[in-house]
């Protein structure tokens, strides 16, 4: 793919597509066209467009409403709508609205904090492993799905949610109140150093959300571990539900180096109704050098890479693997992927972002045999005991011993908090964000 064309809100630029919108329909139109609309947009474009089993549009009071009921539930599990203006806020500018807290249940109704934006509003007061007992007064295993989400997901600032938390660690409960606020997300954390055996270094990256702010965190991590001699990565996307696909790639590109520039990440296929855009070689991503704006990326050449991967591991994450995994050892270190090889172009139509699954994404052999998620190497459950990139951390631990060994450690070797959600080991995350990989 020809990394010289502009850069608009995806994640990679198919230019054959007509992706932000319709101007065939009129501006402010009624229900009764926005659900045709609805309905002859996902005729044009969803991967399953034969399999639509037609529903009576004047029964759903909305176009989004509408757009659920199309689905194909039996197979697709991912399309989704959304505001545009929250859709443009949250994965070109990095911006959210609420605590800045990914929650997800433990053992049986329990509920803790797996990760907390260090710069968001719960950052102080909440930590990893903080579990939550009460919210607003009730237990949190009373709580509808409903009320449990509208409190901890506020959709504007300044609302308040009073707790009953208990700190990782300790057995003493304490009151504690957030208040929702407008924050920039943080994507990509601070790279760390790992020492290896014989003196060898690692860098161990979290990355969170292949958003556009992600690009220069990442860039400038991949230079800091190239200018520290690093011979081995890992990259944590255990959290990582995706985003946009050119992101994927670049993060592929660095870290494969100079090897696999030029071969191809993905090829994208389209429905049976559009041939032509599967053939054409703009939807082929191949590795590159550069960053979207022509600019050199930092080159690292490894021999294997390492990814800390669950169930929340998703979409443009998945890609990641994927397209490496023709080229080089993806040694896969966690439970599961969550197995979303599709991806989605945003299509924007009165307020409203629309991402019907539109391609499927192969690698540079033809596969994307992983519709049920990609296996670990290692399978090691999630660890609250100890804050992310901390080298006691289960899956972290795992990963070194693994270089320094070339096997996975024993099980039961680690021992695990009562948090464990799954026969993996690994965590329900609950949310309002779904998993995403975005193609225009």
């Amino acid at each position: 793919m020809n990394r010289t064309y502009p850069l608009i809100l995806t994640l990679l630029l198919l230019l054959s597509l007509a992706g932000c919108g319709d101007s065939s329909a009129p501006a402010g139109a009624g229900l009764e066209a926005q659900r045709a609309w609805v309905r002859a947009h996902l005729d044009d474009v969803y991967l399953w467009r034969g399999e639509i089993v037609d529903v009576p549009s004047a029964n759903y009071a909305s176009a989004p409403d509408y757009f659920d009921a199309l689905l194909v539930t039996a197979k697709d599990r991912f399309s989704f709508s959304m505001p545009k203006a929250v859709a443009d806020s949250e994965l070109r500018d990095g911006q959210q609205t609420g605590f800045g807290v990914k929650w997800g249940w433990g053992a049986s109704g329990r509920l803790f904090a797996y990760y907390v934006d260090p710069y968001s509003p719960a950052a102080g007061m909440i930590s990893r492993g903080t579990e939550v007992i009460s919210i607003n007064g009730w237990p949190v295993a009373q709580l509808a799905s409903s009320s449990l989400n509208a409190a901890l997901f506020p959709g504007k600032a300044g609302a308040s949610t009073s707790m009953v938390i208990r700190s990782p660690g300790t057995s003493v409960n304490r009151p504690a109140t957030l208040v929702s606020a407008n924050f920039s997300t943080t994507p990509v954390a601070q790279p760390l150093l790992i020492g290896l055996a014989q003196g060898k270094k690692a860098g161990y990256l979290l990355f969170n959300d292949h958003i556009l702010t992600a690009e220069q965190g990442l860039v400038n991590a991949m230079t800091y571990f190239k200018q520290q001699g690093v011979s081995e990565v890992v990259l944590d996307l255990r959290y990582n539900s995706g985003g946009f696909l050119y992101i994927a790639e670049e993060v592929a590109s660095m870290l494969g180096g100079a090897a696999l520039q030029g071969q191809v990440f993905e090829r994208l296929l389209f429905n049976d109704r559009h041939p032509e855009r599967t053939n054409d070689p703009q939807n082929t991503v191949l590795f590159s050098p550069l960053d979207q704006n022509g600019a050199t990326l930092p080159q690292l050449g490894l021999r294997r890479v390492f990814v800390i991967t669950g169930s929340n591991t998703c979409s443009a994450s998945e890609s990641i693997i994927n397209g490496l995994l023709p080229y080089l050892p993806v040694i896969r270190i966690g439970t599961t992927t969550c197995g979303k090889p599709y991806g989605s172009v945003q299509t924007d139509y009165e307020g409203q972002a629309y991402f019907a699954l539109q391609v499927e994404g192969v690698n540079a052999n033809g596969l994307d045999d992983y519709k049920t998620g990609f296996l670990p190497t290692c399978q090691v459950a999630d660890d609250l005991k100890y804050p992310l990139g901390d080298i006691r951390e289960a899956r972290l631990s795992a990963a070194i011993y693994y270089m320094n060994n070339t096997a996975c450690p024993a099980a039961g070797t680690v021992s695990l908090p009562k948090a464990v959600a799954t026969d993996q080991g690994d965590v329900q995350l609950i949310g309002p964000k779904p998993p995403l990989k975005i193609v225009q």
